[in-house]
């Protein structure tokens, strides 16, 4: 895999730059919380270990960190930290668990931001990136059936549902 350079993107509300160390906290404030983790499925460390979420310290969700930092120096996937415009704080992260064969987009945000529109504001941003700069083809999303919320984002995207299976399609 090739160097991966991760721009920082803007929006309205937010500044989306790329997941490093310094964004610790916001992940603990984040990956520490049930309603986050309810649907997210299982976390893996770099070498593959399971990641208990919640995250029960820092330490976890630096796990979590970790693994994205890793695959970013790689060029295999990555993600990108939202930040609050307006006030600088921590709103979730958005990104790319793979960018090939088939990107995978994956989001999360941290419970107090949610039901703002952050979320759809976030992945749009990362989806006109993926869209000018990515590999091209499909994206793909593996939601969970219960997490509705998503759903209806996915929906809004212009995500289709693939028969039979939790992946969410758009295809270009």
């Amino acid at each position: 895999m090739s160097v991966l350079h991760i721009p920082v993107l803007r929006t309205a509300r937010l500044v989306l730059e790329p997941l490093a160390r310094a964004h610790s906290a916001g992940m603990f404030a984040m990956w520490s919380q049930e309603p986050v983790c309810r649907h997210s499925g299982l976390a893996l460390d770099v070498d593959g270990a399971p990641i208990p979420l919640p995250a029960a310290s820092p330490a976890d969700s630096d796990r979590i960190l970790e693994f994205f930092v890793r695959r970013a120096a790689r060029g295999e996937g990555f993600r990108w930290a939202a930040i609050d415009a307006a006030d600088g704080g921590f709103v979730g992260a958005v990104g790319f668990n793979h960018l090939r064969p088939r990107a995978e987009l994956a989001y999360h945000l941290r419970p107090s931001h949610w039901g703002r529109g952050l979320a759809a504001e976030a992945v749009r941003a990362a989806l006109d990136w993926l869209a000018a700069e990515g590999p091209g083809g499909p994206v793909q999303a593996f939601i969970d059936p219960a997490n509705t919320a998503s759903i209806r984002l996915a929906q809004r995207l212009g995500f289709e549902k693939a028969p039979e299976t939790e992946r969410w399609v758009l295809r270009p």
